[in-house]
């Protein structure tokens, strides 16, 4: 009986690692988000993409995993000005 139990706790626990080690790497995770200006789009975005490796300690070598950016641009009287956000997690 002990053993039926056992190996019942066993199956429980490996089925729930996965869960539990998704968790930890959540822990791991930040939003990060920065904001550029160029004269045109493209140069807004870069500058934006830029800053985002700089600001989280990225440059010029990339340690953290980065999510596909999100880019919000709009055009003001003096340029462009874009809004870039992105999940950063540790390796």
């Amino acid at each position: 009986m002990k053993m039926k139990k056992l190996a019942i706790f066993a199956v429980a626990a490996a089925l729930l690692t996965p869960f539990g080690s998704s968790a930890s790497a959540a822990k791991n995770c930040k939003v990060a988000s920065v904001e550029g200006w160029g004269l045109t789009e493209a140069l807004a975005k870069s500058q934006a993409h830029s800053l985002l490796l700089l600001s989280t300690g990225n440059f010029p070598v990339q340690n953290d995993k980065f999510s596909k950016p999100k880019d919000e641009c709009k055009l003001t009287p003096l340029g462009w000005t874009c809004k870039t956000t992105a999940k950063v997690c540790k390796k």
